[in-house]
């Protein structure tokens, strides 16, 4: 894990929390699971909730020029792989205690954004639920390509850094769904994805 950046310029930052039309989903939830799953389900989605409300509460993300922060987790924007960018999706329970995971994703939230990065061949995963999404994406989407060209330039990043610069260009397992395959275009991972079976190239209808 890398120290964060000591500029004190931030791009983002919020403290995630609980509005009120998110409590009032609950009901809906607890409800809903009760009905449709089993009563105990019910009982367990409450507790669930909470659970998230209480461990998430207050947690602050910040996005500087060159790091992404989630709690006390850091990670350098140069090391992630803009292609990657989209919702979060559900992961590992045990992957929260990975100092590598940058999780603070409460299912009380308008949307999440997940990233992922590699750096030194090291997988990074972000997960944020968060109620400011589009802005959230938008800073990254301009912030990690600009911290990446100034990486390349002080030379403190090089393909190498994402699998390898001697990686031919073509189909490769993906770093972060060993079930599929991504694209990489032999300088850096692609947003193309394929099952492992019969992958054609991506200009030959790869899956996006």
């Amino acid at each position: 894990m890398t120290e964060p950046t000591t500029s004190t310029e931030i791009l983002f930052e919020e403290r995630l929390a609980a509005t009120r039309r998110d409590w009032r989903w609950l009901p809906a939830v607890v409800v809903a699971s009760f009905l449709a799953v089993a009563p105990i389900v019910g009982g367990i989605a409450a507790l669930a909730w909470l659970w998230n409300v209480v461990r998430f509460a207050r947690t602050r993300v910040v996005v500087g020029p060159d790091h992404l922060t989630v709690g006390k987790r850091t990670v350098r924007l140069s090391a992630l792989e803009l292609s990657t960018l989209g919702q979060a999706g559900n992961t590992w329970p045990w992957r929260a205690f990975n100092r590598r995971y940058l999780g603070a994703n409460p299912f009380w939230t308008d949307d999440s954004v997940g990233v992922r990065g590699l750096d030194f061949g090291k997988r990074y995963w972000v997960a944020i639920g968060t109620n400011r999404r589009a802005e959230l994406v938008d800073v990254l989407n301009r912030a990690i390509p600009e911290a990446r060209t100034r990486a390349v330039e002080a030379g403190t990043w090089s393909a190498q850094h994402s699998g390898g610069s001697l990686t031919p260009s073509g189909w490769h397992a993906d770093p972060w769904a060993p079930e599929q395959l991504r694209w990489w275009d032999g300088e850096q991972w692609t947003h193309w994805t394929a099952p492992k079976q019969g992958a054609p190239p991506p200009d030959a209808g790869g899956d996006r």
